[in-house]
């Protein structure tokens, strides 16, 4: 690759869809024209509030960031999900700064220390933040009383993620996916 071409040439929007999280807002799918998991780490370093989790042969690798209120998660394969984005526009702009910051950072890839990643602290969760992503039925199915008790009881890891059955819901997949990144981010076994 020659020093001056872009790591990253584009990034295509592939879904826009209702914010499950905040039903003011969109959430986003995008893909990138390559592989990104080569500077993920390097971007990791220089975002204060970010977490990488290296890819293995059992699961995917991702960089998980926070823009505001947005959460921006990067997945190895160049899949990107955006959630509380406002609008289309603001889509593109963001996917955009995205690019921008891929290319940047891999062109200064060679003055950035990536060996303190493994020892950021992991994003904190508290039970709040977990009542915020699930369905808030109360179905008891997960053997708590209410959504509020098994939010408790997971991050005490005295439940398992798995157990909310009512997540599994097709309706409710956006609020899984982004519940199950966050407590990955946070050191949960998932």
């Amino acid at each position: 690759m020659n020093e001056n071409e872009d790591f990253i040439e584009s990034i295509e929007i592939d879904q826009i869809l209702d914010c499950i999280a905040d039903p003011t807002k969109i959430r986003v799918v995008a893909k990138t024209n390559r592989e990104p998991k080569e500077v993920l780490p390097y971007i990791c370093a220089e975002i204060a509030n970010s977490m990488y989790k290296r890819g293995d042969e059992s699961s995917e690798g991702f960089l998980g960031f926070s823009k505001g209120p947005k959460r921006i998660t990067i997945y190895d394969s160049g899949k990107i999900a955006i959630t509380k984005v406002d609008n289309e526009e603001e889509a593109r702009i963001l996917v955009e700064e995205l690019k921008n910051r891929m290319n940047e950072t891999y062109r200064r890839r060679d003055q950035i220390d990536i060996n303190k990643i493994d020892k950021k602290v992991a994003l904190h969760l508290g039970p709040l933040d977990v009542y915020q992503y699930l369905p808030k039925t109360n179905c008891g199915k997960c053997g708590e009383q209410g959504c509020m008790p098994y939010a408790i009881k997971l991050l005490n890891e005295e439940q398992k993620f798995s157990n909310c059955n009512t997540l599994d819901m097709p309706k409710y997949k956006g609020l899984k996916e982004t519940l199950e990144e966050m407590l990955k981010l946070s050191g949960y076994e998932v």
